[in-house]
């Protein structure tokens, strides 16, 4: 059998990097990878739940609590109440919204910094693994749960 831990600590690694990284390359614009990936997802599937986001972005609720009120604090989002007076919906405010451009203007140079040297056929063959990686942490979690997976 072979010896993995070199693969799951370098993994480890280049995350906690990408994060220092992300986060030092856009002090100047006052977002964080964590805002970040909350906006992204809201940009693209419409306002929706904190539960929502919690489990599409991996986020525990407390987590994503404090990076909410944040994000509320800095006038990026705001909960408005939804068809089920339970739970909020957030919503992008208009100053997030008409910041984007120029967020993903910054991302994706940071981004092709990090990716420089690196072919296409690397990325996707990256791409294909992490997903592998992360279908198999979701069927071992619904196993050991009893959860039902639904993708």
């Amino acid at each position: 059998m072979r010896n993995r831990q070199p693969f799951f600590f370098s993994l480890n690694q280049v995350t906690r990097q990408f994060s220092k990284s992300f986060n030092e390359n856009l002090v100047p614009t006052g977002l964080y990878l964590a805002q970040w990936s909350v906006i992204r997802y809201i940009n693209l599937h419409g306002p929706c739940t904190q539960r929502t986001i919690c489990s599409n972005l991996n986020i525990e609720p407390p987590t994503l609590t404090r990076t909410l009120c944040r994000m509320e604090s800095l006038d990026l989002i705001v909960r408005k109440e939804g068809s089920d007076k339970r739970e909020k919906m957030i919503h992008l405010t208009d100053k997030a919204i008409n910041q984007i451009n120029d967020w993903q203007e910054k991302i994706i140079s940071f981004e092709n910094e990090v990716i420089k040297d690196i072919s296409d056929e690397e990325l996707e063959i990256a791409h294909q693994v992490f997903q592998k990686m992360m279908n198999n942490m979701k069927a071992s979690e619904g196993e050991t749960t009893g959860g039902i997976l639904i993708e």
